[in-house]
């Protein structure tokens, strides 16, 4: 009976290390099901430009009538005619390039995986019918555009004695362009404005508005922070403080110096040594004789 217990014991332990594996797992698949759910998949339109975002897939349709034997081409048109890969009857080729990149899809359609910005270009899916009826061969062309997503902007605020510079800039993105909104409080749009810098005069505008730049492609788009321009009037007005500083120290070190300047001056008037100088000089009396007289003369220099 022990000997039972103990296996029923180590069974059920087994059992709750199996249950707890599996618990483990499903949240591993969940995020592998949406990893697998986020490969976007486009279709291209015959005759047009599609506009695809780099990572996607991209897959250009086959309008296929020929019988049960054909063959399926597809070529680049720029900046070269070139063949890219061919389906045919028992018959397979592709470029080494696009060996991992090319697929033929569902009802003979083509499909270019993890499209880059190089594959922006004309192709051309040729349809050779091997059938008698159908000699022509028919021939599909599409005009792919590939963009980098934007990335989130970052807004820059320069501040000057009149004016606020808001510069709009994306670390990532082919082809952006930029514009700005103009916000109320409640986050109502008063005005929009083109371009990736705005300047403000902010001694005029009132600071109670709020302003966010927008980066945008044929692809993706994506928003700032809103920010004001207060600190930029705080700026402005510690800048006015600043110069007027500045200002007021020249004109004090000025001052000391013409005062001192003052002050020399005077000093070396009143502080020039008198110099006594000693000469001997020969007087003669009515007598006839010579008393030696010594005579002190004071110059100022």
């Amino acid at each position: 009976m022990a000997s039972r217990k103990k296996k029923q014991t180590v069974h059920n332990t087994d059992w709750k290390k199996s249950d707890h594996l599996n618990v483990n797992i499903l949240p591993l698949l969940s995020v592998f099901h949406l990893l697998t759910l986020c490969e976007t998949e486009i279709t291209a339109v015959p005759n047009a430009i599609t506009n695809a975002a780099v990572g996607e897939h991209v897959l250009f349709p086959v309008h296929n009538q020929c019988a049960a034997q054909y063959e399926i081409t597809l070529f680049t048109k720029s900046p070269t005619y070139t063949q890219l890969a061919s389906w045919g009857f028992k018959t397979f080729d592709k470029q080494p390039l696009y060996e991992n990149r090319l697929q033929r899809s569902v009802n003979d359609s083509v499909k270019l995986l993890n499209v880059q910005v190089n594959d922006t270009k004309s192709y051309e899916i040729e349809i050779n019918c091997f059938d008698k009826s159908k000699t022509a061969a028919k021939k599909q062309l599409f005009d792919l555009q590939v963009f980098e997503p934007v990335s989130k902007p970052l807004m820059t605020i320069n501040c000057s004695t009149a004016n606020a510079s808001l510069r709009c800039a994306v670390s990532n993105g082919t082809n952006v362009t930029f514009h700005w909104e103009k916000l109320s409080l409640s986050g109502a749009i008063i005005r929009t404005y083109n371009g990736p810098e705005l300047v403000i005069d902010h001694a005029n505008e009132e600071e109670q508005y709020l302003y966010k730049c927008i980066a945008e492609n044929p692809v993706s788009n994506a928003p700032s922070n809103t920010s004001n321009i207060k600190k930029c009037s705080g700026k402005s007005f510690e800048g006015k403080e600043v110069y007027a500083a500045i200002v007021s120290l020249f004109v004090l070190v000025l001052f000391v110096y013409i005062f001192y300047k003052i002050k020399r001056t005077t000093s070396d008037k009143g502080s020039n040594t008198a110099t006594q100088m000693r000469n001997e000089e020969m007087i003669y009396l009515q007598d006839g004789t010579i008393d030696a007289t010594y005579i002190t003369r004071i110059d100022s220099s």
